[in-house]
């Protein structure tokens, strides 16, 4: 018996790329950021810089796990994709409304994140591609 593999959507193809590039590039000046704080000298700034540098190191490493996901078709790689765009879409409204960012990015920052979800969920093939 002949075996055919699921087929991956050209978005979700798509998608998976941006994260990679997004994660790696992430990484890469997070630790290039942390390497030229640990040659500052100021302790107080050290430390929540630091924090901050590992937390966006953790992030960029997420976003690489998702791109393996989402091109291996995990259907917990769909599920998370989903979270993080949704916790996108509050990002941007919480920026356009009570912070009162400019509005080109935050429609912007709107914008991207809504079509990927309404791509992920609205589009027949790419939810039966997750399916196991």
């Amino acid at each position: 018996m002949q075996t055919v593999g699921r087929q991956r959507p050209i978005g979700v193809s798509i998608i998976a790329i941006v994260l990679l590039v997004f994660g790696i590039l992430a990484l890469i000046l997070s630790i290039i950021a942390l390497i030229a704080l640990t040659a500052s000298h100021s302790a107080v700034l050290d430390a929540g810089a630091a924090v901050i540098l590992v937390i966006a190191m953790i992030i960029a490493i997420a976003e690489i796990v998702l791109f393996w996901g989402l091109w291996t078709l995990k259907p917990w790689a769909f599920w998370a994709t989903a979270i993080v765009e949704a916790i996108g879409v509050v990002e941007s409204l919480y920026g356009l409304l009570v912070q009162h960012n400019s509005v080109g990015s935050a429609i912007l920052g709107l914008i991207i994140p809504l079509a990927i979800l309404i791509y992920l969920f609205a589009d027949r093939n790419v939810r039966a591609a997750f399916r196991t």
